[in-house]
């Protein structure tokens, strides 16, 4: 099989004639199928754009810290490759990694994804979609999609990039009674479990974010983010009106490009991201502690140094024992 007419059909570029050739050719063996999925791989990462944020001062408390260069570029370590088909499966290829992975679980005639904390990792989904889940997070796929829609339920955070079919839309559910409608789009969706937030940042295309519980929808344009608060009231959980405004998408979708950016961010929310970003848990001895807040890009940097580069610019101390690390006032 020729490469140039496999990457025609990669790039939604063949013809009817030429994706039927494709398919029975992958269908002949294990090899043609690897040999596809390299391929089809290349094509996927050499479109997450590697990007730089610009120079920022950087404070904790009002002190500098000194940091890593800011260009990470992401790794490609780990892959999970899923191909469907509207009417069958055709077949499932994994390679799986130390550092950057997605392991899959099935049940119930799904396939959950799963990135655990301190991993990530990018599934590609049947039309040459893809979906990069940051840590702490999980995609469910159907066993099949059906004919009408593409369901695929997400808890955490994900990069998507959905490939156009104005007949095949696709949904992704949320814990949160927040669907996301899609056509065809690039966007960052977050709805972690333990966050009181669902959050989108659309960099292109439409998307239409709806509440389950009331039926409103929302529409967000390119550029765009979109953050859902949540509370509860007598009847469950409501969501508070919603806040449509102008995008940070360096600083939203940051993760993809491995870096974990910070800008005045409350210690709440930087425990959470440490905890997902190097699968610890983080303890604080002194309540107070929550109230400071952070300003710092880090890039590749392990936990260590995050916390010296924080403990050099602050009154703070730390303790690690495996994966339980100890924040507390410096009482010297």
């Amino acid at each position: 099989m020729d490469d140039k007419l496999l990457r025609r059909y990669i790039m939604d570029k063949a013809g009817k004639r030429e994706r039927r050739e494709v398919v029975e050719w992958i269908n002949e063996s294990p090899e043609h199928l690897e040999r596809f999925a390299s391929l089809r791989a290349q094509y996927v990462f050499s479109g997450f754009p590697n990007r730089i944020l610009p120079e920022r001062k950087p404070f904790f408390r009002h002190a500098a810290v000194s940091l890593a260069a800011l260009i990470a570029v992401p790794l490609l370590v780990g892959v999970v490759y899923l191909y469907l088909s509207r009417k069958q499966v055709i077949e499932q290829y994994a390679e799986v990694s130390r550092e950057i992975a997605v392991y899959q679980r099935q049940g119930g005639g799904d396939v959950t994804y799963i990135a655990n904390p301190g991993t990530n990792g990018i599934i590609v989904l049947p039309d040459s979609s893809t979906v990069r889940l940051n840590g702490a997070s999980t995609l469910t796929v159907p066993s099949r999609f059906n004919a009408s829609s593409r369901e695929l339920y997400l808890s955490g955070e994900g990069y998507f990039d959905i490939r156009h079919h104005d007949d095949w839309p696709m949904n992704i559910h949320t814990s949160k009674g927040v669907v996301i409608k899609v056509l065809g789009t690039t966007f960052d969706l977050s709805a972690y479990e333990n966050d009181e937030n669902v959050k989108l940042t659309l960099i292109e295309g439409k998307v239409v974010v709806k509440e389950e519980r009331t039926g409103s929808e929302h529409e967000v344009k390119p550029l765009q983010e979109i953050k859902l608060s949540l509370a509860s009231d007598g009847a469950g959980t409501s969501i508070e009106k919603p806040v449509i405004r102008a995008a940070n998408v360096q600083k939203n979708t940051a993760w993809v490009n491995g870096e974990l950016v910070f800008d005045n961010t409350p210690m709440p929310e930087i425990i959470k991201q440490l905890e997902r970003w190097y699968g610890v848990h983080v303890h604080v001895a002194d309540q107070d502690i929550l109230n400071y807040r952070l300003t710092a890009t880090f890039t590749t940097e392990s936990i260590t140094r995050v916390l010296d580069l924080i403990r050099f610019s602050s009154m703070l101390q730390y303790t690690i024992n495996g994966k339980e690390v100890y924040i507390r006032k410096d009482k010297s």
